[in-house]
């Protein structure tokens, strides 16, 4: 009898296989990364999408940070953690320890969860195991492969090892693979659909990332962030314990103060791929060429990382009179809130590939604030230079384009609020109504085009002199 327990099992797999293909449900989807679900907004966006419109979604993710309760609330979306691979395992031994673990983990978790699912949504990167993975658990439920292209893992594995190093060759070779295999694609900038397309025969629908909702902040909230911030920075206090650097209570209302500083709001990661020392040697340069027309600076840094330690040992050692630094790490519902309460945004992202683009400037733009961010490749694609926000290239640049934004403020910072401006146009065109263009139909068969109606208005939008910035 023990010589037929193999051929039982082979028939039981067979008949799950073939039962899991005749049962595909097309209004249930599974959607997997392996990244912190508290810091994939993007993946959270597309399950509250395909929630929006019906489908069922089973949703795997990393465990690690604070949960969206969106996600939490929603009755169509099942989301199911998997824990980080954690042992001290020696370097060689964990590159080969980690992918094989992450594959049983994720096998078992497809399996179980994305059984008669229609289409199986995968963020990339990380590319490995998860494109493997998927590719198999597709390919054995008869579901449809579909790969959200944020980047390319092997150009971030490149950041960490040599070009050619074996490591990065192979996972060049997996993404460029399993690429191929995925039944659709999407992408984050057009400029990486023709990176697919031409070097590797993918073909990629471009869904850029919009803001899911616009985030504003009134001078009593405001207000009540700072005193809250103020408990453990010294840099938001007031000089009274009912004051803030930006804010005051008189006559029982909330007033702004006359001649506040400015606040600059940056979040990084702290790592090689976002330079600070941009960032901080252009307000070391500012506070030199500061004079009564400008106003003081209070820089916010939002984020967790490698460098953080580094940098702040050298904002230390630094001896400025007008520029005050602040390394926080935020509450998920005071980031949101923070960044409306900002004057201008700040982003140091450096594409890897030069392909993808940052969602912090998404968010920066979803609360209204113009952003001054690193230029590469494709960062025209997001931030228009005069129009929504700068492009530097170096901490030069970065300190003409402040003291530009910032001469007079706030009453006379005239190219400050064009800049606001042209931010208005971007939050004209929210995620889920670009989702619904470029997403939808993918996901639905039986998709008919609907007339959604004109596009939302968009407003005239001023310009900076690119002379001045």
């Amino acid at each position: 009898m023990i010589h037929l327990i193999p051929a039982v099992l082979v028939l039981v797999i067979v008949f799950i296989i073939v039962h899991s293909r005749n049962s595909v449900n097309k209004k249930k989807v599974g959607v997997i990364v392996l990244g912190d679900v508290g810091r994939s907004p993007r993946m959270r966006e597309h399950c509250l999408s395909l929630a929006s419109e019906g489908y069922q979604v089973q949703y795997i993710a990393g465990r690690g940070s604070t949960v969206h309760p969106d996600l939490l609330s929603s009755k169509k979306i099942s989301l199911h953690l998997v824990s980080p691979f954690t042992l001290p395992l020696p370097g060689a031994v964990c590159l080969i320890v980690k992918p094989l673990w992450q594959s049983l983990v994720l096998l078992l978790a497809c399996c179980r969860y994305f059984w008669a699912s229609h289409a199986i949504l995968m963020q990339n990167p990380p590319s490995i195991p998860v494109m493997g993975v998927v590719w198999f658990v597709s390919r054995l439920y008869g579901s449809r492969m579909i790969v959200d292209w944020h980047n390319y893992g092997y150009t971030i594995l490149g950041l960490r090892f040599k070009a050619d190093h074996f490591l990065v060759k192979a996972s060049y070779r997996i993404e460029r693979l399993f690429g191929r295999f995925a039944d659709d694609n999407f992408c984050v900038t057009s400029a990486m659909s023709a990176d697919l397309h031409e070097n590797w025969g993918i073909k990629a629908y471009t869904l850029h990332d919009r803001p899911s909702s616009i985030t504003s902040a009134d001078l009593p909230a405001k207000h009540e962030l700072f005193l809250k911030l103020g408990q453990q920075y010294s840099a938001f206090r007031g000089q009274g314990p009912q004051d803030t650097a930006f804010t005051k209570e008189q006559d029982s209302k909330i007033k702004e103060r006359a001649g506040r500083p400015v606040l600059i709001v940056s979040s990084t990661s702290w790592t090689a791929d976002e330079d600070f020392s941009l960032l901080l040697d252009a307000l070391v340069d500012y506070d030199k060429q500061w004079t009564t027309e400008f106003p003081a600076v209070i820089c916010a840094i939002t984020g967790k990382g490698p460098l953080k330690s580094h940098y702040e040992e050298k904002i230390e050692q630094l001896e400025l009179k007008h520029v005050q630094f602040v390394t926080c790490w935020l509450e998920p519902n005071d980031y949101p809130l923070l960044l409306a309460c900002a004057d201008l945004g700040v982003s140091l992202h450096y594409s890897s590939s030069g392909l993808d683009l940052p969602m912090k400037v998404v968010d920066m733009f979803a609360s209204g604030i113009p952003v001054c961010a690193r230029g590469f490749k494709c960062i025209k694609e997001l931030v228009l230079h005069g129009k929504n926000g700068c492009v530097f290239n170096d901490s030069d640049h970065l300190c003409r384009q402040l003291v530009t934004l910032f001469k007079k403020f706030p009453n006379g910072s005239k190219n400050l609020s064009i800049l606001r401006e042209g931010v208005k146009h971007f939050q004209s065109l929210p995620w889920h109504y670009h989702w619904r263009h470029v997403a939808l139909p993918v996901f639905d068969d039986d998709y008919v085009f609907e007339d959604f109606g004109p596009d939302p208005p968009v407003p005239g939008m001023p310009e900076v002199p690119h002379a001045m910035i």
